[in-house]
């Protein structure tokens, strides 16, 4: 589709290929693959710092609502509420109904309506924001407390890595021995009653994910960030949604507004550069044509790129192209050389830091001008100006490109996205239920060929059954299950086949037929041939049997409905009922193959050493309970 010509060619700056990196200056991450960044401003921790915490780990005197703009803070002896995004810190309690519980309180949490507080020894738990209090749990040196899904109450002592379960009434439900390292000096809870864990160990942060050791990339993907963004001795900012957009804005831990940040609000330095060696493209007089960065550039951080080309290496300070303010993608406006030297700067507020994942370097210079008339090409200005406007028009193309080269990529079910799942399944008429998995959705996009050129066989409902509901069906095919058969003609009118006294079938009970059937003993039908009966009773017809406890029914006759063929009729049943004599049971449905019980007599459990002797009434007599008997001569093991 590009109209360029194919002998362009580029070089990569990352971690894979190598930064070729020179001088460097306050930067790291040069080996890691997800890029490099600014330098700790002092000596790098071993864990994740405090202040890279503090969205998911807050300082204990700050809780977030069940409101993205809700926030408690204590201060003082006072409990504030900030509930609107656009107004104060207000008290919880007015002072006439302040219940003036709050002596000295350390630590606040709060889930939906729920708000707990650690005081001097106590743990107060209320619900409706405050409103009424639920629960007052006496524990000593209680330091940091979470409230859980089910109510439930979570608390740690200060230097203890124990967990203690409470109750929605305060009730001592469990202590649970965490085995983590350090002491507990955050709790938080998520989906599915996971509770992560922040700890402390001479100075080193650690997470802990259900007691197990964590990443702050894991915390990050489990549970979103808070609007906290930085926090010190003497205050907080919390980023608010604002009439112009997104605003950042400090308070004291009186509640009272701040025009200054925090001191302490970064970990980073706020500038580093790196100088890469002499990058040879081979050619000799080469024009350099195009510069691209891939970086992660939050707000309050940049990235600058700049370049010099040379024939031998040497050039002047003066020579040097930098990109325009906040450009990732710009022309080589250089006279030809051999090799090219980048200059990459990273800047910041200290709070956070740019990520430089790659530099692309595309030589030599090929645009679609190569492909017009030598006449549009005499003049050297207007040459180059016609490069570099065509330059424009081939990245656009060359986009659309990459989209039509990763568009068989789209088509992957195990590389694509969840959320392109139902997407790639519109494509094959497939149809899926809410509470399919993505895992069970990839599975049945990958088998949906094999199941179409398959469908209406029993094979293939069975490997849909499977895939959906991880379980193998049973498919019985009700038309060979006739219950009309005939062995051989007996003595006696027509309507009756017998083979001595066992009836087969009888025709005169399948429908009433005059002068043969029972009065009452038969149907009356309108339809068919009666000769028929036999072969479309139960033609056309199947059931699917699935063992107790595989799957939910319904789900199961949807999945069923939609993979049958048209002019058949299926059934579900899920086993449960137990087995019963004389009535068609399937195994692994109706029946399920255990160990026998242990041999127990007259309460004692029989093992290998014991032994019953023989009764009164002698060894042929088998054994009887309460009476001696010997194992192997009056029993036999079967």
């Amino acid at each position: 589709m590009t109209c360029t010509p194919e002998n362009a060619t580029f070089r990569l700056l990352d971690a894979v290929v190598g930064w070729d990196q020179d001088v460097v200056a306050d930067l790291v991450g040069f080996a890691d693959e997800t890029g490099v960044r600014l330098a700790h401003a002092g000596a790098s921790p071993d864990g994740p710092t405090r202040a890279r915490l503090l969205p998911w780990f807050p300082d204990p005197r700050l809780a977030p609502g069940c409101r993205p703009c809700a926030w408690y803070l204590l201060s003082g002896e006072r409990l504030l509420r900030r509930d609107t995004c656009a107004g104060g810190w207000l008290p919880v309690w007015p002072p006439s109904c302040d219940p003036r519980l709050l002596h000295a309180p350390t630590a606040v949490a709060a889930r939906g309506h729920r708000v707990a507080v650690v005081d001097s020894g106590r743990v107060f738990v209320w619900r409706n924001e405050g409103d009424q209090l639920v629960a007052v749990i006496e524990l000593r040196d209680a330091s940091v407390v979470a409230l859980a899904q089910d109510e439930q109450v979570l608390v740690a002592r200060a230097g203890s890595d124990r967990l203690r379960r409470y109750g929605p009434d305060g009730r001592l439900r469990e202590v649970v021995r965490t085995h983590v390292r350090g002491q507990i000096v955050g709790i938080r809870t998520g989906p599915g009653c996971t509770i992560w864990l922040l700890t402390e160990e001479a100075g080193r942060l650690r997470i802990y994910r259900d007691h197990c050791e964590s990443t702050l990339d894991e915390l990050a993907a489990a549970l979103p960030p808070s609007s906290l963004t930085g926090a010190d001795d003497d205050g907080f900012c919390l980023r608010e949604q604002g009439p112009d957009g997104e605003v950042t804005t400090c308070y004291d831990w009186a509640g009272e507004p701040r025009e200054e940040p925090p001191a302490g609000s970064g970990q980073f330095v706020t500038e580093g550069e790196f100088t890469t060696l002499l990058i040879d493209s081979g050619i000799s007089r080469c024009r350099w044509h195009r510069v691209r960065v891939e970086a992660d550039v939050p707000a309050g951080t940049a990235v600058s790129v700049s370049i010099v080309v040379s024939e031998n290496g040497e050039f002047a300070e003066s020579d040097w192209q930098t990109a325009p303010a906040g450009g990732t993608d710009f022309l080589v406006d250089q006279p030809p050389g051999r090799h090219l030297t980048a200059r990459v700067r990273l800047s910041g507020d200290s709070s956070a830091t740019p990520v430089l994942h790659r530099i692309r370097l595309d030589f030599p210079r090929a645009t679609s001008a190569d492909l017009l008339p030598a006449a549009f090409r005499h003049d050297p200005a207007a040459d180059d100006f016609t490069e570099r406007f065509l330059s424009l028009f081939d990245a656009t193309t060359a986009e659309l490109d990459r989209v039509l080269e990763r568009y068989p990529a789209l088509l992957d079910a195990a590389g694509v996205p969840d959320g392109a799942l139902p997407w790639l399944a519109a494509l094959l008429g497939l149809a899926f239920e809410a509470g399919w998995d993505a895992e069970t959705r990839r599975k049945l996009i990958t088998a949906a060929p094999g199941l179409y050129r398959r469908r209406g066989t029993p094979a293939a409902l069975e490997e849909a059954i499977k895939i959906v509901f991880d379980v193998d069906p049973v498919i019985d095919e009700l038309a060979g299950d006739r219950h009309w058969a005939q062995v051989r003609a007996t003595a006696g009118p027509p309507s009756a086949r017998g083979l001595g006294s066992v009836r087969l079938f009888g025709r005169s009970s399948s429908r009433l037929r005059l002068d043969t059937s029972t009065l009452g003993a038969a149907p009356l039908r309108a339809f068919g041939d009666p000769d028929t009966d036999p072969l479309t009773e139960h033609a056309h017809r199947f059931r699917v049997l699935l063992p107790a406890g595989a799957a939910d029914e319904e789900a199961v006759r949807r999945l069923v409905v939609r993979q049958a063929p048209a002019h058949t009729k299926g059934a579900v049943r899920i086993g449960g009922s137990g087995f019963v004599v004389g009535t068609l049971s399937a195994i692994g449905v109706d029946t399920a193959f255990v160990p026998l019980p242990p041999p127990v007599v007259g309460g004692a459990r029989l093992y290998h050493d014991g032994v019953l002797r023989s009764g009164p009434r002698g060894a042929r007599h088998g054994v009887s309970v309460g009476v001696a008997s010997a194992v192997g001569v009056h029993t036999r093991v079967s």
